[in-house]
């Protein structure tokens, strides 16, 4: 098949955001370096735990008023068809009709809606929708992050879901699949401005 008070941190890098507090100067802007991120599924069954990694989305990432971190906003767009698992036979089932059935709906999206910070400024709540085989349902990302300086940061964040709640009710034949399905991204973000830079 990557995405926001991750920003509560992001806030806090040099040099990142205090020109931001000038009405003159645009809301900071950021981009997910897809080549150097990951967003993968975990899947545990009666045969063994199922590990897929998306090779193809596109995300977005924004922060709308500066200086005020619960205006972050992530999100994600995942090709199901781009999922593998390294295995034929286990790409056929997970991306079949029982379970991500990418023919008829070939994408997976995430939008945050809120994000909620903690104690620990590395640390924090995304709540946002899922949408999965045509069903959008509420989720909640539990995400870490780490700095790197001038701008640029790793995401790290974990969600788990039900699948049953996406109609994925079926277990392959004469294998159990447990019902939760955890999803892990990481996520390199890097200011738009540190990265024409390098170019």
């Amino acid at each position: 098949m990557k995405k926001v008070v991750l920003i509560g941190l992001f806030l806090s890098l040099p040099g990142s955001f205090a020109s931001a507090q000038s009405p003159v100067n645009p809301a900071p802007q950021f981009t997910i370096d897809v080549p150097e991120s990951r967003i993968e599924f975990y899947v545990g069954s009666s045969v063994g735990d199922v590990n897929g990694v998306f090779k193809s989305w596109k995300g977005q990432f924004n922060v709308a008023s500066p200086g005020n971190p619960e205006t972050a906003t992530l999100s994600l767009v995942i090709s199901g068809r781009s999922m593998t698992t390294g295995g034929g036979v286990k790409d056929r089932i997970i991306k079949g009709k029982d379970f991500f059935y990418v023919q008829k709906f070939p994408t997976v999206s995430f939008n945050s809606t809120k994000a909620i910070p903690s104690n620990d400024p590395k640390k924090f709540q995304l709540q946002g929708e899922l949408t999965l085989r045509g069903v959008t349902k509420p989720v909640t990302l539990q995400v870490s992050l780490d700095r790197y300086g001038k701008g640029n940061g790793q995401i790290y964040a974990d969600l788990s879901f039900d699948r049953r709640e996406f109609g994925m009710t079926h277990n392959a034949l004469f294998v159990r699949v447990r019902d939760s399905v955890r999803v892990r991204m990481d996520l390199d973000i890097v200011q738009e401005q540190a990265a024409s830079a390098k170019q």
